[in-house]
């Protein structure tokens, strides 16, 4: 009985794209992929270097495809633009006086600090 011949996949893994065969139970990856895309130079001598497995190139192109729209909508949904990293809130100092009971702020802009700094007081005088 004649063993039916291996095709070529792609997976995924840690994001980056691996070509894949199957052998046994086990995968075993061929070649890394970058940019989602095999350039015909590639093709060839992956074919050379493996003459033994069936590379479908419509299906490989088709997977690349898939997992380069499913990559590129992770990405847009889960990184926070660049510009909002590196700018960070200026520093405010919040100083309290018990006997006129003033807020002094560094910052009048920052409402936020001042509110907190405000439940602070409030939270510790409560005790």
């Amino acid at each position: 009985m004649k063993r039916k011949q291996s095709s070529a996949f792609i997976t995924t893994r840690k994001g980056f794209c691996y070509l894949t065969v199957k052998v046994g139970r086990s995968n075993f990856n061929i070649k890394r992929i970058r940019n989602y895309t095999l350039e015909p130079q590639e093709k060839r001598d992956i074919r050379r270097l493996y003459p033994d497995y069936l590379f479908d190139w419509k299906k490989i192109n088709q997977q690349l495809a898939e997992k380069r729209e499913v990559c590129r909508a992770y990405r847009s949904r889960r990184q926070a633009p660049r510009s909002a990293e590196r700018t960070s809130d200026p520093f405010v100092t919040v100083s309290y006086d018990p006997r006129t009971r003033t807020i002094y702020a560094s910052d009048a802009c920052n409402s936020l600090a001042l509110l907190d700094a405000v439940l602070h007081i409030e939270r510790s005088r409560k005790k």
